[in-house]
């Protein structure tokens, strides 16, 4: 099965021999199957095989918007869920699904698996895994790609935690060093949402509708044309960065990396780079690939 997945997309610039086998041995971790797990159905139609989930929660009704799962998934957990069709689409994918719910007393759980996969694709909502598994990821030096499924527009990002630059650093929580088990997270999480709070993003909900998410009183809002903006993003995000893990050069792109995040705007028709750490836009120039940079107000 996995020879006819990948059939199609040979001759698509990139999709060579070489990256073609290295998706099919490269492990990813999707941390949150929800609207971000959707990812996992682009990933394995394009070639990925070798999986682990984690997620807590189990299949809603509603979720039926953007998952691609049936009627009777309805009350399964997600992540078995998400196995079964993973297997059904290919029966030779190699799944691990964890029904957990992270808190911040699962760093040494984390560390370890996160050690065993090649790449994380993050997309689970509450604070403490968003602000864990990035810690992890950094301390470990494994690559991590996150597309925001609430943002309903196309817009992603890699942490490859070269250097110093990490979530903490850029987001300046003053958490370096802290016990996760010890943060405060309520403080940090203003400041957490500043760095995915793109110019634009918070006009994608009504007015009403926005400050009702923002106090719980209703779930985050999605729609199936955006999460799948947002997936197809961060699937071919983690495509390039396998072909950049395995040495293999990338023609006419690049992997976007964080505090950069890459945005198209589809209620706008227009695309640009968001610059978390600096609060600037940068307008790319089709014709010569050059950013023009705009600092912020706000």
């Amino acid at each position: 099965m996995w020879e006819h997945l990948v059939d199609r997309q040979k001759g698509i610039v990139n999709f060579t021999d070489e990256l073609t086998r290295a998706i099919g041995r490269t492990r990813v971790l999707v941390a949150g199957a929800g609207g971000n797990g959707a990812v996992l159905d682009f990933l394995v139609r394009t070639g990925f095989q070798r999986f682990v989930i984690i997620d807590f929660d189990v299949v809603e009704a509603t979720n039926l918007n953007r998952l691609p799962f049936l009627p009777d998934a309805v009350g399964k957990t997600k992540a078995e869920a998400w196995k079964e069709y993973l297997q059904a689409v290919n029966p030779a994918c190699e799944v691990a699904a964890h029904c957990r719910k992270v808190t911040r007393n699962d760093e040494a759980w984390l560390a370890e698996v996160i050690a065993g996969v090649d790449i994380v694709a993050l997309g689970m909502t509450d604070i403490e895994p968003n602000f864990l598994i990035p810690r992890v990821c950094h301390r470990l030096r494994k690559r991590m790609v996150v597309g925001p499924g609430t943002s309903n527009c196309w817009a992603v990002s890699t942490f490859t935690h070269e250097g110093k630059i990490s979530l903490e650093s850029v987001g300046r929580f003053g958490t370096e060093g802290i016990d996760a088990r010890d943060i405060d997270y309520a403080a940090i999480l203003p400041a957490f949402m500043r760095i995915y709070m793109f110019p634009g993003r918070a006009e994608r909900l009504t007015p009403e509708t926005l400050r009702r998410v923002q106090r719980g009183e209703i779930a985050p809002r999605n729609c199936k044309i955006f999460v799948s903006m947002v997936n197809a993003a961060a699937c071919w995000e983690i495509i390039k960065n396998t072909a950049v893990m395995n040495g293999i050069a990338l023609e006419n792109t690049k992997v976007i990396e964080f505090p950069v995040v890459q945005v198209f705007d589809p209620f706008r028709g227009s695309a640009y780079y968001w610059d978390a750490a600096r609060n600037r836009i940068g307008i790319p120039n089709w014709l010569s690939g050059k950013i023009r940079w705009h600092r912020l107000n706000r």
